[in-house]
């Protein structure tokens, strides 16, 4: 949400309705011009268009980076779990060798952004993805203790209703969240 002021810089004459939802909208009858969603973009009765390859990895606050020396010090560090998300640490514990059989679990949400909160508070470990943890990365208000990243087979994709045409501010739309989210791979280096 911190960027949409550079949307509205670079494009004043457009406005934004922003629905945030976790259903699947059917995009020619809901009046919504694009989607962007996870998965593997097998939706029926959808064009689906790449935006990003999804890949998972642990954030935590700087405090508690400092107590992870090695992968293995995540399994003593509460996780923070996002009880809707698809993704497991299995995910990325099986990119280091390890299982998380004996993970201890913090905090279960039902949404991803209270997770990326109490990572920030310092309450555990989260497996975050790119486009949720990007802006908290950037600032330094979460770090990714370990390099390592593991795909998911998921990607963030644009959705389109296959019998509309693309118009203008769709077009612009999609541009400037592909160059937001360039310039965060970027500044993260994660190219």
């Amino acid at each position: 949400m911190h960027r949409l002021d550079r949307f509205t810089e670079k494009h004043p004459d457009i406005r934004l309705r922003i629905d945030a939802t976790t259903a699947l909208v059917n995009l020619e009858s809901a009046g919504v011009d694009i989607g962007i969603r996870v998965g593997s973009g097998n939706w029926p009765d959808v064009r689906a268009e790449l935006l990003l390859a999804q890949e998972v990895f642990p954030v935590c606050s700087p405090a508690i980076a400092e107590k992870l020396k090695e992968p293995a010090d995540i399994l003593k560090i509460p996780a923070i779990i996002d009880g809707h998300s698809t993704l497991s640490w299995e995910m990325w514990l099986r990119e280091v060798g390890l299982s998380g059989e004996h993970m201890v679990t913090r905090h279960i949400f039902n949404d991803a952004s209270l997770c990326l909160d109490a990572a920030i508070a310092g309450q555990g470990v989260m497996l975050a993805w790119q486009t949720l943890a990007a802006y908290s990365l950037i600032e330094k208000r979460l770090v990714m203790p370990f390099p390592v990243r593991a795909t998911t087979g998921f990607s963030a994709l644009f959705r389109h209703a296959p019998s509309r045409r693309e118009t203008k501010t769709v077009t612009a739309f999609k541009q400037w969240v592909r160059d937001e989210i360039a310039e965060s791979m970027r500044r993260l280096d994660f190219e």
